[in-house]
């Protein structure tokens, strides 16, 4: 299975099915192995994590205080969203001020009152 940063995910962990997104994959300073997987938590399983990204001190990824985790990529489930389901985590991600890469990202488009300028949204 490969995975991508931003992929809707399920991780087994303590014997419960958590969700989240992925945040990070790669090497990490705090254990042998290139398997693992950051691990953003959302929807119920917000608070359930272990660290904010940071682990040891090493910034890997950002998110709310006990709602990331590190797991190695075996324990980890791509996920199918509905369209509904998908909407509310764009939303969830983007009040706390961590959307995914892939939602912030805004086009430029010409502006209608003065020819020949553009703007930038933001």
């Amino acid at each position: 299975m490969s995975l991508q940063v931003n992929d809707p995910v399920h991780v087994s962990r303590d014997n419960r099915q958590l969700e989240g997104v992925v945040a990070y994959l790669g090497n990490v300073e705090f254990s042998d192995g290139d398997d693992w997987v950051g691990i953003r938590l959302t929807g119920s399983s917000v608070g359930l994590g272990k660290n904010d990204g940071t682990v040891q001190g090493k910034s890997y990824f950002q998110c709310p205080h006990q709602c990331g985790l590190f797991v190695k990529k075996n324990l980890v489930q791509r996920r199918q969203l509905t369209k509904l389901e998908e909407l509310r985590l764009k939303r969830e991600l983007a009040s706390s001020g961590d959307a995914p890469a892939t939602a912030a990202k805004t086009p430029a488009r010409k502006s209608s009152t003065t020819p020949g300028t553009t703007t930038t949204t933001t």
